[in-house]
This record gives structure tokens, sequence and C-alpha cells, in this order.
């Protein structure tokens, strides 16, 4: 089992302090009427219980993101070798004063009693492993189940903590929108129980001279709970798995 990798007390204290000094960018996840939204953000202040932050922007066109009072977010932010993440709820939307003189919306969160840290390499993409393809079904969130009509498969290119890559024919190219919400579920290794995951779907690139397509998805949700976090970190072993595999794939001279 993989040990968990956690600051608390001072020296949490002292990464928030850092981040707030660094103005350290951030994302901020959260749920909304059963639909993942995530935002762009970074840290402007930490005084006692309190984090203040810029006021987040959607990283995807979406009218009806907005966080507000009381909500419970997942937030995380790059340092050094690590993603550190923790969750919180929002205080209030508030203005804050720039050390330059304007003020700029923001919002007031409060300040975690814990951080977690996990390796980036987790974050890496990863190609999948040669051999027998990996079949990956994936389906539209707003259906009602993996129904036949609504579900489609690929074969997984890569992977990492933050998002995948699956390879298609032209003919068997989905008909969701960029944007849209998908349910993806895949056995990632022989043996080991399925994955399913809720992502995002970003884009859909040819691939020259091979007749299929790459679909690229951003994995959504998985800093929420502790659930999430789990498949986090199993994702993260699956990936050194993979990096292992690639190694070891003897080139011709």
């Amino acid at each position: 089992m993989t040990q968990r990798n956690y600051v608390v007390g001072i020296d949490c204290r002292n990464m928030l302090q850092d981040a707030v000094q660094k103005q350290l960018p951030l994302k901020i996840t959260n749920q909304q009427q059963k639909k993942w939204h995530v935002f762009k953000s970074c840290f402007l202040d930490f005084q006692s219980n309190r984090l203040t932050v810029a006021m987040p922007i959607p990283d995807h066109q979406d009218p009806d993101a907005e966080p507000a009072q009381g909500q419970e977010i997942a937030v995380s932010f790059k340092k050094g070798y690590h993603k550190c993440l923790f969750t919180t709820r929002i205080i209030s939307q508030t203005q804050f004063t720039l050390e330059s003189g304007p003020s700029v919306p923001a919002l007031l969160i409060l300040s975690p009693p814990q951080i977690e840290k996990i390796q980036r390499r987790a974050f890496n993409r990863s190609l999948a492993p040669p051999g027998e393809p990996i079949t990956v079904t994936f389906w539209s969130s707003s259906a009602q189940g993996p129904s036949s009509d609504h579900k489609w498969r690929g074969q997984l290119y890569d992977l990492s903590a933050g998002g995948m890559g699956l390879t298609l024919l032209q003919s068997e190219l989905p008909h969701i929108a960029e944007g849209e919400q998908v349910e993806i579920c895949f056995i990632p290794l022989p043996g080991q129980e399925p994955l399913q995951l809720q992502a995002r779907f970003r884009h859909a690139t040819e691939l020259p001279e091979t007749g299929r397509f790459m679909l690229g998805f951003q994995l959504l949700g998985l800093e929420m709970d502790e659930h999430g976090r789990n498949l986090l970190r199993r994702i993260g072993r699956i990936v050194n798995v993979y990096k292992r595999h690639s190694k070891n794939i003897h080139v011709p001279s």
C-alpha cells in the first residue's frame, strides 16, 4: 500500500504562507448539480484560519459555473516535485486590495488543517503497455447508464493521474461535444478490478497515416474525497507500471 504523505501543523501553515508569498497558481474543483466544474485561481492572502484566493475563472466556458458560499471545494497546486491537495469550504466572496493599490474580486475560504502531497510524476502521461490493446468503454454522463445506444469503445493510448488518451477509427468516433462530461471504465492491468472514472472530453486529433483519431480526456473530481484520492494513488501506481513496461521494450539496432 502506498504511504500517504501529509503536511500538518506549522509545516502546513508555512507551506500556505509560501504559496501566498509567491502567489502560486491553483486549481479549484467542485460539483454542482451532479456536474464537475474546474476553475483557475491563485493564492492572495493567509490570515489565521482563512485563505484569500483570486476570484476563480472557469477553465471551460460554462455560464452556470460560479463558486458560492458554503460549497465544498478541492484545491490543488504544484510545489516542487509534488502536487498538493486539500479540501475546504467557501466562506464568502470578497474584495482584496493588492499591494499595487487596486481592489480585485476574491474568494475567502477556510484554511485546511492538513495538505496531502502526491508525486507529480504520476501526472506525466505514460503510454499504454505494448501487447494486447486495453479496451476502454465510455459514455456520456447525461445518459442513463452505459446503454448500448450511448456507449463507445476505444483503445487506451496513454494515461496519467490528470488525463488519458484513447484511439478510435474515424467510423467509430462518438457524437460528443468538446467539454462534455463522460463516464469511463477499463481494466488497466490483467487481473485488476476495473477503473471507473469521470472525465471531460477535450479534443479529437487525427493520427497521420493510421486511419485513427486520438481523443483526449481530462479526469475530474478525483481530489474531492477519499474515494477519489484512492483512485489518484492507484492511477499513479498503474502509470509507474506502464513506464517500466516502456523501458523494457527492445528496439532493434
